[in-house]
């Protein structure tokens, strides 16, 4: 999935309404809602922001198995991230540029469950980054196992995708 936003007028940025925004349980559900992007910004001040953009890429992958009757399972991969058409100084390094885009996609993994009541399905998904685009270049790939602070729990009705 992908999508562009641009601004027009005198806006330099989209309304927050219409922009693009990265995590979350129907996104790349390593990452909490909002807290994803723009590009490689990295909140290293401790100040929340809602992180959005103006591009969005975004892939899923995922494989649903039967456990018992409406129980289900699901191993599954996200990647994707949101960016900025032009420069923001609120969030550095949020612009999309296609020299750096590709090092800038996060990907993330995990399992879930889904309890399929025929009318509609309840999912609960753990999910860890594998890439995280926030982190220095040569730190971005997680090299052991995850601790439990790394897990983001999602629940949601319906599929994901």
């Amino acid at each position: 999935m992908g999508g562009v936003g641009v601004p027009y007028g005198n806006s330099t940025v989209l309304p927050f309404i219409k922009s693009f925004f990265g995590g979350g349980a129907n996104s790349v559900r390593a990452w909490r809602l909002y807290t994803l992007g723009p590009g490689s910004f990295s909140d290293n001040q401790g100040i929340r922001f809602d992180r959005y953009g103006d591009i969005k890429l975004e892939a899923n992958l995922e494989h649903r198995f039967l456990i018992y009757r409406f129980l289900h399972g699901a191993l599954f991969a996200d990647a994707g991230n949101v960016w900025f058409l032009n420069k923001n100084p609120e969030f550095p390094g949020g612009e999309f540029r296609f020299d750096s885009f590709l090092s800038e996609i996060a990907i993330g993994t995990g399992v879930g469950l889904r309890f399929d009541f025929d009318f509609f399905v309840v999912r609960l998904d753990a999910a860890f980054p594998l890439h995280n685009p926030a982190h220095s270049p040569g730190e971005r790939w997680l090299r052991r196992f995850p601790e439990l602070n790394l897990w983001n729990l999602n629940l949601g009705i319906g599929y994901p995708f």
